[in-house]
């Protein structure tokens, strides 16, 4: 089976971080083609590393990743040669040394398009940092039309409504299926509704009046994004095999990330290699976003939701 992927990147400084590194190489050791589109300020030391693994096209750093993935497919040229087309991004540390295994894996459910994970806030839609078509759906009108009509966008909700959630929906409205590598036990449900209990908790001031309440009980049942609520299932084997890198710098549900990230690096020494510094370096230029700032909640409502305490024998 053949297969094309288009990775997205960028970095603040033009450098290939370790982590990022190691993503192309689990990339390049499964697919035929790997083309990494990233921007012209890339640094000559990480440009000549990455000509030896992957085609690298460059262009100006606007209209976030799928800009950079319609940039990267069409300079792909014909996608219907492959079997399999994948697009993804360098937002998130892949855990395993290939992608052989999600590949073979995958490659046995009967779906039309896939990704790591879905989520179901606002719509539901394949995550859009890793998703890989079939041919059949490469070739179609949806998948065509999609792609020729992106316009670069400079918000980042924008894109997240028409591009990430708006593509599973052409497709989904083509009438294609979708399916996810990473398949959620009763537990990682429960376990998930806890979570967004505690994360509607502390977005909210404390509910005084039926209407506050109401509130907070629908942001508590809101659907939960299983790339923040869960990313500590990248130890249980990597079962969930990625970490996002903005789970570790913002740690929206409160699951420790210091030690989540000290695990991951006793766990996946060469993964994990080098994120700790690129957090340090790059956190000035990462602020906090409205949607991760937190608000105080009162004492008496901690203990329903406490930190999640990990055991070094997980």
């Amino acid at each position: 089976m053949s297969r094309l992927a288009v990775m997205a990147h960028y970095d603040v400084a033009g450098e290939l971080r370790p982590h990022v590194r190691g993503q192309v190489e689990a990339l390049a050791a499964s697919v035929d083609t790997l083309l990494v589109c990233t921007t012209a300020t890339l640094q000559d030391s990480a440009r000549a590393w990455l000509n030896e693994r992957a085609r690298v096209v460059e262009r100006a750093n606007y209209g976030y990743d799928f800009f950079s993935y319609k940039v990267g497919l069409d300079a792909a040229g014909d996608l219907t040669a492959y079997d399999e087309v994948v697009v993804c991004n360098d937002t998130y540390v892949f855990a395993l040394d290939s992608y052989d295994p999600v590949f073979a894996e995958m490659a046995t459910r009967p779906c039309d398009f896939w990704g790591l994970t879905a989520a179901e806030r606002l719509a539901p839609h394949i995550q859009s940092f890793f998703v890989a078509f079939r041919p059949w759906v490469v070739s179609s009108h949806a998948f065509t039309r999609f792609w020729e009509e992106m316009e670069p966008i400079s918000k980042r909700r924008q894109v997240i409504r028409r591009y990430e959630i708006g593509m599973s929906r052409r497709l989904y409205d083509a009438g294609f299926a979708s399916d996810t590598y990473f398949v959620e036990t009763p537990e990682d449900r429960r376990i998930a509704r806890e979570r967004m209990r505690w994360w509607a908790a502390h977005r909210s001031s404390f509910p005084r009046t039926r209407a506050e309440v109401r509130e907070w009980r629908e942001r508590a049942n809101e659907p939960w994004n299983p790339a923040r609520s869960l990313a500590d299932r990248v130890l249980d084997n990597a079962r969930l095999p990625y970490v996002k890198i903005d789970t570790l710098r913002y740690d929206p549900y409160n699951l420790d990330a210091k030690r989540l990230l000290e695990l991951c690096e006793r766990r996946f020494p060469q993964r994990f290699e080098g994120v700790r510094e690129f957090l340090e370096e790059t956190a000035q230029y990462y602020p906090l976003r409205d949607t991760e700032r937190l608000l105080p909640t009162p004492l008496a409502l901690e203990p329903l939701f406490p930190r999640v305490r990990y055991s070094d024998a997980r």
